[in-house]
């Protein structure tokens, strides 16, 4: 079986996959060991395809401006850093675990949130990829590789450093971790490098992939809205089949030792909640989300209307709110709330996009889009923080104790946020500009199409390429 060890060991490669599973977050009753994620890019007005011949709703400052939606990738980092600094900190006896299950859940929503904004973004920014034109696939994976590569590789080399594992670098470096279960000197390949947190990257690089396909499914149905509903009644029908795996157990497991013998224990849970699999159906949620966003997005806003998407918005919140609370009293509620998760998330994002309200001009203030800029940062490195500030003995419940366990809870999300914020502005920014430049020569009118293909493979076929060298690897 799995063990749990501490973050704070170097480990061995064979204690690699307790910290994967302590990264984890609580996916479902079956894989509660947990899961992770990744920062989408911020809507940002340069990218945007479709705003850019639309006029805006209420709730956009300028055309291709959803700056709530920034807003929210900061709390989608938030809950994941509150759900795993709360085991790390609450070092207290006796165990305060009714406290430490709810922010299980926020690590669940957290994730959900990140998959779901993925999908709207994406889709928001890039739907005339659908047209399958080189240029425009081009210009896609150039956006998308320089928004997540360049400080995703800074954290790799910092984690090769630590943990001496080449093989394993260059299998990451190809984003292809989560993919495939592969098993590698008796270790899962997402296991190693003590870089597991980088498995939820790795599966939104799969869905970047996947992407151009869903967006030509589009242009191919001509009606929006039917188009819309159709990838949203997929996505339902993705999560009704986790349901039923998750249900199976038994037979997963069998399969998998069957297949890798005792390294085989970690595939029901890397199905489920690690891999590009389990983890569409909240992706395609997003998109379809999007797409029925932008097919009303020219409509003015009327106050019937303003007032039903006040009132969907609360009830949102409300289910989202209420769903959490009663994961951490009841495990089987699990399934419910892989639908109540994404469904309300969904429902949030399309009003903050469509409607001003308080809690959008919450969202849109100067404060939340500087943290949603660095909720990239924070995702990567508030495990590293944490393991640096983490209370390391069990504690009494005094109130001199619980005070010193407060304030060291404080002191490691302002310092996680300000190192993330000046690693956005120093290192991630500069860095993501320069790489669109040097690759944006691909896409430059002199440039012939032949050299349009150049970052396709570099996006696309490498990766790919990378994860077949892993598979063979393993069987070894």
């Amino acid at each position: 079986m799995i063990q749990k060890s501490s973050l704070g060991r170097s480990p061995s490669p064979q204690k690699n996959i307790a910290i994967q599973v302590r990264l984890g977050a609580t996916y479902s009753a079956w894989a509660r060991r947990g899961a992770i994620m990744e920062a989408s890019g911020r809507v940002e007005a340069g990218d945007v395809r479709f705003a850019e011949r639309s006029q805006p709703s209420t709730a956009v400052a300028k055309p291709g401006d959803l700056p709530a939606l920034t807003g929210l990738r900061f709390f989608a980092a938030f809950f994941i850093f509150v759900g795993h600094a709360t085991p790390m900190m609450l070092r207290l006896n006796p165990s305060p675990q009714p406290l430490i299950n709810v922010t299980n859940c926020f690590l669940e929503v957290g994730m959900q949130l990140f998959f779901v904004l993925s999908g709207f973004v994406i889709h928001y920014n890039y739907a005339d990829v659908g047209h399958l034109h080189s240029r425009n696939l081009a210009r896609f994976y150039i956006a998308r590789f320089a928004r997540i590569y360049p400080l995703y590789v800074l954290f790799l080399i910092l984690q090769l450093v630590v943990h001496s594992d080449l093989l394993a670098f260059l299998l990451y470096l190809g984003l292809t971790q989560s993919w495939v279960y592969i098993v590698i000197k008796g270790v899962p390949l997402i296991g190693r490098l003590g870089a597991a947190i980088t498995w939820s990257i790795s599966t939104e690089w799969f869905f970047y992939c996947l992407y151009p396909i869903i967006a030509w499914l589009f242009v191919m149905m001509r009606h929006r809205l039917a188009a819309a509903l159709f990838l949203a009644a997929l996505a339902l029908l993705g999560l009704v089949l986790v349901v039923f795996v998750g249900s199976h157990g038994r037979e997963v497991n069998a399969f998998a030792q069957a297949v890798w013998g005792k390294h085989g224990d970690f595939f029901f849970t890397w199905l489920l909640a690690f891999s590009p699999f389990g983890r569409l159906p909240p992706f395609l949620i997003g998109v379809a989300t999007a797409h029925i966003f932008m097919t009303g997005h020219r409509r003015p806003v009327g106050e019937a209307e303003r007032r039903l998407g006040t009132a969907f918005l609360t009830l949102a919140l409300v289910c989202a709110v209420a769903m959490c609370g009663a994961q951490s009293v009841g495990a089987y509620i699990s399934a419910i709330a892989l639908f109540v998760y994404p469904l309300s998330i969904a429902v949030i994002m399309f009003c903050c996009a469509r409607y001003r309200s308080m809690f959008s001009g919450m969202l849109s203030s100067a404060l939340l889009i500087f943290c949603g800029d660095a909720s990239y940062s924070i995702y990567l490195f508030h495990t590293l923080i944490l393991d640096k500030i983490r209370v390391r003995d069990v504690l009494p419940w005094t109130w001199y104790d619980i005070s010193y366990v407060g304030v060291r809870f404080a002191a490691a999300a302002l310092i996680t946020i300000v190192f993330s914020g000046i690693m956005y502005r120093v290192f991630e920014a500069p860095a993501r500009a320069a790489t669109r430049s040097l690759l944006g020569r691909c896409v430059d009118p002199a440039a012939s199409p032949p050299a349009h293909w150049t970052p396709i493979i570099l996006c696309v076929g490498i990766p790919v390429a990378l994860t077949i060298l892993g598979w063979f690897i393993s069987l070894r």
